[in-house]
């Protein structure tokens, strides 16, 4: 908790509330240091693993001998089941604060193949879910939230400064419950860039939807890739960007194919 002051108009009052947290987290693997990432002290352990698998360091939990993370050291320790060559070439993503990332090539990931399709109403519907389940939001507004869902229900929420490491703890807490990411939709509060979409991708998830906006290198991809991407996602109204995830009653699917450019 902090005191702070609140200014409106002419007045100023002193109030004591919760500001989000933030904190370096170093990553050992077999003892050799893999790098740091700025984070939320919220399921260090499903960030790990998460972040390990979609840069292809883990293939699943079976290639993990042991995680132990510490909150006060900042610091987590892998131990994998074998010895392996960690990627060097670091690329600073668009993330919030900077993440990175050592894996960008979208032809490293499969074309995605699903018959998953949502009404709008129930993936509006979903992002509700989403933001009366960010706990922390809620508190400090200065934190993003992301969800798995089948579209019915949300299987999974997590919350970081991070939009990127939100995605990375969906991963590795599905990891973790032994839940599937394939043929899911994945929720975010923030922007969808590139690595956000190429997260997506790798684990199989065929229709990725924000509650803002997504950037055109993200949509560029997202067509590449098969994945239905959609923005500004409200109770009433949507932006479909690419794919054909997406339900729409027959007047307005004629009405958006006409709308598509040629």
């Amino acid at each position: 908790m902090r005191t702070y002051i609140r200014i409106h108009g002419s007045r100023a009052d002193e109030i004591t509330g919760e500001v989000v947290r933030e904190q370096p987290l170093t990553i050992y693997v077999n003892e050799e240091k893999f790098l740091t990432l700025l984070c939320s002290p919220l399921d260090l352990e499903a960030l790990v693993v998460g972040y390990l698998w979609m840069e292809k360091v883990i293939g699943g939990l079976d290639d993990v001998r042991h995680v132990e993370v510490s909150p006060v050291d900042g610091r987590a320790e892998v131990t994998l089941a074998g010895p392996v060559t960690l990627p060097t070439e670091r690329i600073l993503t668009s993330g919030c604060g900077g993440g990175i990332t050592f894996r960008i090539d979208h032809r490293l990931f499969p074309r995605l193949s699903s018959g998953l399709r949502v009404r709008p109403d129930a993936l509006a519907l979903r992002m509700k879910d989403l933001f009366a389940a960010a706990v922390h939001y809620k508190v400090s507004r200065g934190i993003h939230g992301a969800a798995l869902t089948d579209g019915e229900q949300l299987l999974l929420v997590a919350e970081d400064v991070g939009r990127h490491n939100a995605v990375d703890k969906i991963k590795g807490a599905a990891l973790l419950r032994g839940i599937p990411t394939e043929d899911r939709i994945l929720l975010s509060t923030g922007r969808i860039s590139s690595e956000m979409l190429l997260k997506a991708a790798r684990m199989g998830v065929p229709l990725v939807a924000s509650r803002t906006s997504p950037t055109e290198m993200a949509v560029a991809l997202a067509e590449q890739l098969n994945v239905t991407v959609c923005g500004y996602v409200r109770s009433d109204s949507l932006n479909l960007y690419a794919g054909n995830g997406v339900v729409l009653r027959e007047d307005v699917a004629a009405v958006a194919s006409d709308a598509r450019p040629t």
